[in-house]
């Protein structure tokens, strides 16, 4: 209850006219009961692949059900897929699951430049940011790797200490305006394709 699965669950069903009988549970409970026919699925949230899903065979009976990527969902996600890659004991050698993605962003309070609060922000800032290389290494999750410091949010101001680290230490991904991570980039090119195809702007 009140997770980002289940704000975004909420939201997509919505958008797609999808009616639920909701039910709040664990990740591990939620699967648990899915395999013993109580519930009829299960939503997540994450980066693939989940430890969580990783561990799912398709012998469990179950599957992964495709999400179409529809008109409603142009302007808040992404079009994108689930492979045999990712979830290797569940979808088979070739074959793919269309879902969708959205992103994540790390979003503070914009506390006075004087005070002991953004004080800590500025030092959370400096010592995390000089570490998104490490953490982009094994045996962090793949995800690390499609982090940019210097993305924009459109109607947002970067953090001033935010900023002044970026303009000091100019990382090779820093560009304005939409910017999209290499692992995606095929993957947007198509998405774009696909807009044209369809003359949405």
């Amino acid at each position: 209850m009140g997770s980002g699965t289940n704000y975004s669950a909420r939201d997509v069903f919505k958008r797609l006219g999808i009616n639920v009988e909701e039910v709040n549970l664990t990740q591990v409970r939620a699967l648990e009961k899915l395999k013993s026919g109580e519930i009829a699925a299960t939503v997540l949230v994450a980066g693939k692949p989940t430890q969580s899903m990783s561990q799912l065979k398709a012998s469990d009976n179950i599957k992964f059900l495709p999400i179409a990527f529809a008109k409603p969902l142009e302007t808040d996600f992404l079009p994108t897929k689930l492979t045999h890659e990712d979830y290797p004991n569940m979808i088979p050698e070739g074959q793919e699951i269309a879902t969708i993605a959205d992103g994540a962003v790390l979003i503070s309070y914009n506390w006075p430049k004087d005070s002991e609060r953004y004080q800590r922000i500025e030092t959370f800032v400096n010592a995390f940011f000089p570490r998104i290389a490490e953490f982009s290494k094994p045996p962090h999750h793949v995800k690390w790797q499609e982090v940019n410091l210097a993305a924009r949010l459109d109607g947002w101001t970067r953090l001033e200490s935010a900023e002044a680290w970026l303009n000091k230490n100019q990382p090779p991904r820093a560009t304005a305006g939409t910017v999209v991570q290499d692992s995606d980039a095929a993957l947007f090119q198509e998405f774009l394709e696909w807009r044209r195809a369809r003359g949405v702007r």
